[in-house]
């Protein structure tokens, strides 16, 4: 681990001297700013973004070990920051989709199933509208969707154009879903 160019600010600011904030501030904007740009710009305004870092800021001061560091001071607190950031992008998607069971549900009942969107594969009925639904849609028989529906299986290892680690993700999800289906 190399020289901690902060570490006498750190003790500074622990001991009580508000300009040590100031010196803070000044090496650790620029990568607060980056952070949000990243992660979280789209959630929440710069400024709002700003006001949280500090409050991170203040609190990764009083914890900080300045006598035996494992790690810079900068280092502590940009990992702070983006734990905050993915913790803010957790709680909206959480909130978002207890907002949308709240719309789509017709009783306040959270225990109860809000909607079914599965396939009776024993009523053979459900199976004909299923397999009718998948015949007449057009992209269904193109060769981009089959390739696609084989790699989202994870039947086929070509990579797609542009894969990302959301492709990864929503590719595990639907694994889980399928296999989840599969053994109730």
């Amino acid at each position: 681990m190399g020289k901690d160019r902060l570490l006498a600010a750190v003790r500074a600011a622990q001991n009580g001297h508000d300009i040590a904030y100031n010196v803070l501030i000044k090496h650790l904007k620029g990568a607060m700013f980056d952070i949000h740009r990243r992660k979280v710009s789209s959630r929440i305004t710069a400024d709002d973004w700003y006001a949280d870092g500090l409050e991170i800021l203040l609190r990764c001061v009083q914890r900080f070990d300045t006598i035996q560091p494992r790690a810079k001071f900068s280092t502590y607190f940009m990992t702070a920051l983006s734990n905050h950031a993915t913790d803010l992008i957790r709680s909206y998607y959480t909130a978002k989709s207890e907002f949308e069971k709240q719309m789509i549900s017709d009783t306040n009942d959270v225990a109860e199933t809000v909607i079914d969107c599965g396939t009776d594969t024993y009523n053979p009925e459900q199976l004909v509208v299923l397999r009718e639904m998948l015949n007449t849609t057009l992209v269904a028989k193109t060769p981009e969707f089959r390739q696609t529906v084989l790699q989202l299986l994870g039947a086929e290892s070509g990579a797609m154009p542009g894969t990302t680690r959301r492709f990864e993700q929503m590719q595990y999800r639907l694994k889980k879903a399928i296999q989840q289906a599969i053994s109730s």
